[in-house]
């Protein structure tokens, strides 16, 4: 190693402490790394880096890298009792989740006592330690015979029915923990379990598949050995059976060893800069396999198809899913380069087999089993691989081409297998047509497609006439194609409608394509696409569906119907005022699944005016321009209104709407989820329903919805969330967990591309919860959190500022956020200390409360003189303000001041901020509010500290022999 790289090293090294020093660990780890890549092998050197970069990750609690560092500092220098102790320290962290390191740990704090005998830190280590291990030894004797006895029970011959469910339960308890799910396994558990699978008693056979489903958790080796011995067709054919639970059970089983098996599953590896990437996509070409075979095996059940989708659905997309498949030591792979799980997918078949799935018919050959909703499903599946893999030209380029030419080869299949194949293309498309509406569109564009539809109703034919239909409404989301069927289609819908051979679907579902076209020009006002009055009619006509009708899939047609016709402001008040039909719609929605999801959600969104949020807004200069320009602007209609709308979610509030969207929020599909955070951030408007909103469970659905979701959709269930947490205890609105689960979406709504509404409401929100607990103080912290408070702090706009030194006031209690204050080299506790001298109330409020805080700790106490210059007049200022609440905050940071130190003390008392002290002393002598009595409290403290300190002494004439005096003299210097 040259002079000039060990020079740099030791460069690297210095910054890397002081860094380190000014708690930017971050920055300080990039450092030591550097200073390691300087050095050469064999440096010795290179321990200290090691030991100083182990330090730093155990301060950004990143011990699994605290380890391995300290491994390494101790490999070069093997009698480093630093690196000893910070390899203990992160051992005994990581030994929480994984009581494998406790040993380890505890082996290793031994040694460390013979090397520092004497260090108090090592020997109250070592006794947490051996607590520990004594107690594990315990519990793992305990758990041992527990799990020996439940399967001798569960696995015996002789045992009673009822012996057996009771052993089986108690093996999903065990199983649920490292030590118990090893134990099992150890003992043979899988196979014994794998026997039970064929048990006819089904409570015995879903409690086998879940202690399987927790055997695979976490764990990759286990999970191979599982489904090695278990085989997945077994599992695969559970997941086909027609029992829902069972397919549920199964599939659940199949979620947990894809997670195991390709590694999502494991929290940490071995440093982010050295970890090995297993290669797993022979596994996964396995799993994706025995998916696309059950997706077409006619053996399979709706409800299994069903499920199958959704697995698609939950591990193909990167978002939540399988993610990016990298290729390590495979040359021959023809992935080797790394793939896109949904590229893996389409290039074994997959996109084309979910299109043909989605196109069967009852006269297919062969006829797959089907539920009302697994073409939702597999809408919503396509939806989701499109919105993956088409990220550049070429792929979507791609996408459009498979989907176009499956549809096009169904066609093309005609003359050989009748018109079964030309309903088989029309159904596949109206599948694309809910899911990636864009490539659907452009297959419309097929030559004759649209008039191959309109040819289709005429013919008196069911179920050639429901298709049809159906793929007309989903075509008409389109203004071009939405004409062309007014003009040559709407005729026949009419005469669907009216006919009285028609059966009740065809006749529902002409319906729903008469009020679609009813609704071409939204929410306009002044243009109608029938004439005046028809809107209404074709409402009442729904509505008799609606009420009338048995059957849930004529509802939930009903429904839709009413979803486009609620663009107009007439429709919405002839619902609204009709309590019956409100609260059919919220029965529907409760009973109805996630078929029902868009035909209500968009009503109850029109009625609520949802769609209005996230609008740019008009600029009335570009109205006039373009009404003088002679083109036609949209009018909104009069009973859209501000108040209208506040009418109506009072009455839809009232009937227990929120209920409903809980029931609808179950669903994948991220368009609809973005409509129910609308209609929830409507609700929530008004801080008279929040309360309703949590108590019927729509604080608990939000949470979900704004992690996951389109962009705008998290936006608005953040919003909705944030005005929740604004207004309403957090103890009762995010109980427990969910408080912790609140700041995610909170700190997304700081992002610099929300609203300044949804910034300053986040910061409020987050302000409540930072009042609930440390924990949640901690949270906040994570993940750039103080950078992300701190720019609003800073903020040109006076609530967002005023706002975030709130929060700051309630955050900077927790040692982490103190840290940051703590630290010299920065402006921040002289920004504080400026803040205070501002003109609004409520800013200096919270900025007084945060230095009260701060100025608890002497060192903080000590800084303020030589940060401010004009700390005098700030603290004389403040310290007389008229408002008790700032007095008292400033007169806490005066006493703290005065008590930190005498040379501090001195400072002060040689200023007049000792003469407002006693001014407010005097003001306060026969004030008996609680507040003033407060200020008062602290002003005696601080004179108490100035007697106790010598620098100043009592009057002679004391008025109460409990209080300090009434007025005081500096004691004379010499």
């Amino acid at each position: 190693m040259t002079e000039a790289a060990k020079s740099e090293a030791e460069l690297s090294k210095e910054q890397g402490n002081q860094h380190f020093k000014a708690g930017e660990y971050e920055e300080a780890v990039s450092c030591y790394t550097q200073a390691l890549k300087l050095s050469e092998k064999g440096d010795k050197g290179k321990a200290v880096y090691y030991k100083n970069r182990a330090a730093c990750h155990l301060k950004l609690e990143e011990y699994q890298k605290a380890a391995a560092d300290a491994s390494k500092a101790l490999d070069i220098s093997g009698n480093d009792s630093k690196a000893l102790f910070r390899k203990c320290q992160a051992l005994e962290h990581l030994s929480e989740e994984n009581p494998q390191h406790l040993t380890t740990a505890y082996k290793d704090a031994m040694r460390l006592l013979q090397m520092e005998p004497k260090d108090s830190q090592v020997r109250a280590m070592l006794v947490r330690l051996k607590d520990r291990v004594m107690k594990l030894s315990t519990e793992k004797h305990t758990t041992t015979n527990r799990v020996e006895q439940m399967l001798k029970i569960a696995f015996g011959k002789e045992e009673s029915l009822e012996n057996k469910r009771k052993a089986v339960s108690n093996l999903i308890v065990l199983s649920r923990e490292e030590a118990g799910a090893q134990l099992i396994f150890r003992e043979g558990g899988i196979q014994g379990l794998d026997l039970l699978l064929d048990h006819q008693d089904e409570e015995i056979l879903l409690n086998a598949m879940m202690a399987l489903t927790n055997l695979c958790y976490g764990h990759r080796s286990r999970t191979m050995a599982l489904l090695d011995a278990i085989t997945l067709p077994k599992i695969c054919r559970l997941v086909a059976r027609p029992d829902e639970k069972v397919s549920n059970g199964a599939t659940s089983l199949v979620q947990a060893a894809i997670r195991a098996v390709t590694g999502l599953d494991k929290v940490i590896h071995r440093g982010a800069e050295e970890a090995v990437v297993i290669d797993n996509t022979a596994d996964l070409e396995q799993l994706l396999k025995a998916l696309l075979v059950m997706l077409k095996d006619k053996r399979v059940s709706g409800i299994g198809r069903d499920n199958v989708i959704d697995l698609i659905i939950k591990n193909v997309p990167k978002k939540g899913g399988l993610g990016i498949i990298i290729k390590t030591n495979v040359a021959q792979s023809k992935y080797k380069d790394g793939i896109g799980c949904s590229e893996l997918f389409i290039d074994m078949g997959g996109l084309k087999d979910l299109i043909i799935v989605g196109g069967n018919v009852k006269d297919s050959d062969p006829c797959l089993p089907m539920t009302d909703e697994t073409r939702m499903h597999i809408s919503v599946c396509l939806t989701r691989i499109y919105d993956d893999y088409a990220i550049h030209d070429e792929a979507v380029r791609r996408f459009k081409d498979i989907c176009q030419s499956t549809v096009q080869g169904l066609l093309g299949e005609v003359e050989k297998r009748g018109m079964v194949a030309n309903l088989e293309a029309i159904q596949a498309l109206t599948t694309i047509l809910h899911g990636p509406f864009d490539v659907g569109n452009i297959i419309l564009g097929i030559q004759a497609i649209m008039n191959n539809m309109i040819a289709m109703c005429a013919v008196e034919e069911p179920d050639m006439q429901m298709i049809a239909v159906e793929a007309m409404i989903a075509a008409m989301s389109k203004k071009n194609r939405s004409t062309f069927i007014l003009s040559h289609g709407a005729g026949l819908l009419k005469q669907i409608y009216k006919s009285e051979s028609a059966d009740a679907p065809i006749k529902v579902r002409a319906l729903v394509g008469l009020s679609k076209l009813g609704s071409i020009y939204g929410s306009d006002g002044t243009r109608k696409a029938f004439a005046e009055g028809s809107t209404l009619k074709l409402a009442k006509h729904c509505r008799k569906f609606l009420l009338t009708s048995r059957e849930t899939d004529l509802r939930r047609w009903a429904a839709e119907g009413l979803a486009y016709l609620t663009m107009d402001a007439d429709v919405k008040e002839f619902l609204v005022d009709d309590p019956q039909t409100v609260r059919a719609i919220v029965e529907l929605a409760k009973a109805g699944g996630v078929n029902v999801v868009y035909g209500v959600g968009t009503t109850l969104n029109n009625m609520v005016n949802g769609y209005e949020y996230g609008k740019e807004e008009e600029l009335p200069e570009m109205k006039k321009l373009a009404k003088f320009a002679k083109q036609h602007v949209p009018e909104p209609h009069k009973l859209d209104s501000k108040d209208h709308v506040d009418m109506r979610i009072e009455k839809l509030v009232k009937e227990g709407v929120v209920v409903s969207l809980v029931a609808l929020s179950k669903t994948e599909s991220h368009a609809e989820r973005e409509l129910l955070s609308r209609i929830f951030l409507a609700i929530t408007e008004r801080e008279a329903h929040r309360g309703i909103t949590v108590a019927q469970g729509g604080a608990k659905v939000l949470i979900p919805m704004a992690n996951e979701g389109s962009d705008k959709g998290k936006w608005f269930a953040g919003q909705a969330l944030a005005k929740i947490g604004i207004t309403t205890n957090p103890e009762i609105a995010f109980p427990g967990q969910r408080a912790l689960e609140m700041v995610r979406p909170m700190k997304k709504l700081l992002d610099m591309d929300a609203s300044a509404l949804q910034n300053f409401e986040a910061l409020m929100a987050l302000t409540n919860l930072a009042s609930q607990s440390e924990s949640v103080r901690s949270r906040i912290f994570e993940d750039n959190g103080f950078a992300l408070v701190e720019h609003y702090m800073f903020e040109d706009h006076e609530l967002l500022k005023r706002a975030a030194i709130q929060l700051m006031c309630n955050l900077v209690s927790s040692p982490k956020w103190l840290e940051k204050y703590k630290s010299t080299g920065n402006d921040r506790l002289k920004y504080i200390v400026l803040l205070c001298g501002e003109d609004d109330f409520e800013l200096v409020k919270a900025a007084a409360g945060t230095l009260a805080q701060l100025t608890a700790h002497k060192d903080m106490c000590e800084r303020i003189p030589d940060e401010v210059k004009s700390w005098v007049d700030i603290l004389c200022e403040v310290g007389a303000s008229p408002l008790p609440d700032i007095q008292h905050r400033m007169m806490v940071v005066i006493a703290n001041m005065m008590m930190a130190s005498k040379e501090l003390a001195t400072k002060i008392v040689e200023t007049k901020i000792l003469d407002v002290v006693m001014a407010v002393r005097i003001s306060l002598k026969d004030d008996a509010d609680p507040t003033r009595q407060k200020v008062r409290k602290c002003v005696d403290m601080a004179l108490r500290a100035a007697t106790d300190f010598g620098l100043i002494k009592p009057a002679s004439n004391l008025e109460e022999q409990e209080a300090l005096p009434a007025s005081a003299e500096l004691l004379n210097a010499s």
